[in-house]
């Protein structure tokens, strides 16, 4: 059985085929990265700023807790 040039030329273009959906299948891949990097550093970004909040938080604490507990449940 010999190859036809139709035979291979079909082949070629199921090749081609699957060689279009793996690169659009790349390009979406990567879209999706650099979208889930921003996501990764927008979280980053809230933690480092919670981070400061929670600082703050407790240089402007001048009451030990247990302190300031029985004050909250005096003055309620």
């Amino acid at each position: 059985m010999a190859i036809q040039l139709s035979d291979l030329q079909n082949e070629r273009e199921v090749l081609v085929k699957d060689f279009d959906a793996l690169k659009e299948r790349i390009s979406q891949v990567d879209r999706e990265l650099i979208t889930m990097k921003s996501n990764l550093n927008a979280v980053h970004g809230a933690i480092q700023q919670i981070d400061k909040l929670i600082k703050m938080c407790e240089k402007t604490k001048t009451m030990p807790e247990d302190k300031e507990k029985a004050l909250n449940i005096a003055t309620s």
